[in-house]
């Protein structure tokens, strides 16, 4: 996986807005706001995440995402507060990770559906 760029302590929330934007061009509004700052859109964007900043990645389908967060589909169980590093799926790896926070994992029927938080440097303070 050479090539791949450094993960930092942060996200950057310009690549937050842009992978929000991406997911807006194709997907829809959830009306349903709940307990969130921030409004989510749903679509189906495949990203990659790892748990590890220099290890193997899987290839996951994203439920949905804000500025705040996001969710998606894995086969794998994670943990509450678990660290992991998510980005977009491209073909030349042009993408940063994005480091992140888990903040529940549900068992459902795609699997298990994890929910994070981005790492922002606003919410580490």
């Amino acid at each position: 996986m050479g090539g791949q760029k450094q993960v930092v302590a942060f996200a950057d929330k310009n690549e937050i807005a842009r992978l929000v934007a991406d997911a807006k061009e194709f997907g829809e509004a959830d009306a349903y706001d709940g307990k969130r700052d921030d409004m989510r859109v749903t679509d189906g964007l495949q990203l990659e995440v790892r748990t590890n900043p220099i290890g193997p990645s899987a290839a996951v389908a994203m439920q949905n995402v804000s500025d705040g967060g996001f969710a998606f589909w894995s086969k794998t169980k994670m943990f509450q507060r678990d660290t992991l590093f998510v980005r977009q799926f491209s073909e030349d790896n042009a993408c940063p990770w994005l480091p992140a926070q888990v903040t529940h994992c549900t068992v459902g029927i795609r699997g298990f559906l994890i929910g994070a938080a981005f790492i922002v440097e606003d919410a580490a303070s």
